[in-house]
């Protein structure tokens, strides 16, 4: 028996099909795309193709804020991560009328030597914005940069994941909630139901998922 989707399970959904739709997550499983570090894969995020989609970037912007609207208590402002988050950021802190803060995975070398960016109040509860999540490296540092300086911080959110367990489990240990708006496995649900790739690509790319989960990189 089909069940009914759950309105998460729709809103991932329906981001997915805009990702892919602009191109912000592309799949290729011949040859694979070659990324930055040198390794290879057949999954290619760039959300920053988002930005010059005016409908698109206004609906993940209004999906953020109603994800921000259930949490408990609210946040007192918004911090955005450098630099893929600063945008995402600073349109949502815009919109609830809230502080912003832009945060780097490490204090700069010169001038102030600041990590994080910005005024907030002192001890202000300030939740992340991150564009996507893999290791969740940059969310990781983001946390421990902005509680160094004084901030409470338990909640970041991500437009989308790779849903890595060593992900989830290096925020667990930090004590900081992750809430993302789709999945990497809702973007290749939406490019399969699109037609842009076939039974075999789609298997091939559900193996380099698993095997990257299993190993943790």
């Amino acid at each position: 028996m089909n069940r009914t989707p759950t309105p998460d399970q729709l809103l991932a959904s329906r981001i997915a099909e805009t990702l892919v739709r602009t191109g912000a997550v592309a799949f290729r499983t011949s040859p694979f795309f070659r990324l930055t570090s040198g390794a290879e894969s057949p999954v290619y995020v760039d959300n920053r193709q988002l930005l010059g989609h005016v409908a698109e970037r206004l609906e993940v912007i209004g999906a953020f804020l109603e994800a921000i609207a259930t949490q408990q208590p609210a946040p007192d402002a918004i911090a955005g991560t450098a630099t893929a988050g600063i945008p995402w950021g600073a349109w949502i802190a815009d919109r609830l009328s809230l502080p912003f803060l832009y945060v780097r995975s490490q204090a700069k070398t010169w001038g102030k030597e600041s990590a994080v960016e910005g005024a907030a109040p002192d001890g202000a509860r300030v939740l992340v914005i991150e564009d996507l999540a893999f290791s969740a490296g940059s969310l990781a540092d983001a946390a421990e940069n902005l509680r160094a300086a004084g901030f409470l911080v338990e909640d970041s959110l991500t437009i989308a994941s790779y849903d890595m367990p060593s992900a989830r489990e290096r925020l667990r240990s930090l004590s900081l909630r992750h809430t993302t708006l789709t999945t990497i496995d809702e973007a290749l649900a939406a490019a399969a139901r699109a037609g842009s790739l076939d039974d075999d690509q789609v298997s091939v790319v559900e193996t380099w998922l698993h095997d990257r989960r299993v190993t943790g990189n």
